[in-house]
């Protein structure tokens, strides 16, 4: 009896994927015209980060004498960076037509959010900050970038 009951098992198990398809019905070429497709990448989400600092450096030359100076920005935060399900972030190739490049091309969308930067210094850690920066409420949605090689 436990040997039938297995054997039932197995048969209902391989049965399976024609029971799956058994709606799969063909269609016309005018049902086929209607039907379309997409391809590419849709990215949203939520993003929150800090960095502790950037720093940029600029050396110079003059007269067989090498200075440098640096601009630093501390305490760099951004929060509630929110992208949308609803409107995405999208990545796709395009086509670059007759003889041309294709390229990745990066769609922006709405993107809230905060960028603070709490201090901005010129020359060492220990200089005196000359002040802050806040970048509220960005709206990049309409923007687009493309990438290609050359």
């Amino acid at each position: 009896m436990k040997s039938f009951k297995q054997l039932a098992l197995a048969a209902a198990v391989l049965a399976a994927p024609f029971m799956a398809q058994a709606d799969l019905k063909a269609m016309d070429d005018s049902a086929l015209s209607g039907v379309t497709g997409q391809d590419g990448i849709s990215i949203s989400g939520s993003f929150n980060g800090s960095i502790g600092s950037i720093v940029y450096t600029d050396s110079e030359t003059t007269g067989g004498t090498t200075t440098a100076g640096s601009l630093r920005l501390e305490t760099v935060s951004f929060t509630g960076f929110d992208i949308l399900d609803s409107d995405p972030l999208k990545i796709d190739v395009i086509d670059g037509g007759a003889g041309g490049n294709d390229k990745l091309q990066i769609s922006l969308p709405a993107i809230t959010g905060q960028l603070s930067v709490g201090a901005i210094r010129v020359g060492d850690s220990s200089a005196a900050s000359i002040g802050s920066l806040a970048i509220n409420n960005m709206n990049m949605s309409g923007s687009t970038i493309k990438v290609w090689g050359h």
